[in-house]
């Protein structure tokens, strides 16, 4: 058994183990429901990375292969964008709105 992928989002862990299993590889998630029920931030506790789920791979020869599969399918981290004004009717609107929020106006090609 090997760690893989450890992640503090199940369902980023449950992304990767598809593809995993899509490719024939045996693999399980370690602490699937631990970190479910212990819940971060539940009553102000902070969750601790010993928690997290873990994404493990069942035969020890199959390492490279799963971590080549792992290695492509790497999230992107998500495109950050200042706020912009709206050419249209001035707002200015959060970078990670691809239209106005007041006018529906789309991001302009220049920013």
């Amino acid at each position: 058994m090997q760690e893989v992928f450890v992640h503090h989002d199940l369902t980023v862990v449950g992304l990767h183990k598809s593809t995993l299993e899509q490719a024939g590889i045996a693999c399980f998630i370690r602490n699937e429901n631990t970190s479910a029920s212990l819940g971060a931030g539940f009553l102000g506790l902070v969750q601790s990375p010993i928690f997290n789920p873990v994404l493990c791979i069942v035969d020890d020869d199959r390492y490279d292969e799963a971590m080549a599969l792992l290695g492509k399918g790497k999230i992107p981290p998500p495109l950050l964008r200042t706020d912009w004004q709206c050419p249209k009717c001035g707002e200015i609107v959060p970078g990670n709105f691809g239209t106005c929020w007041n006018c529906s106006s789309a991001l302009p090609d220049s920013l």
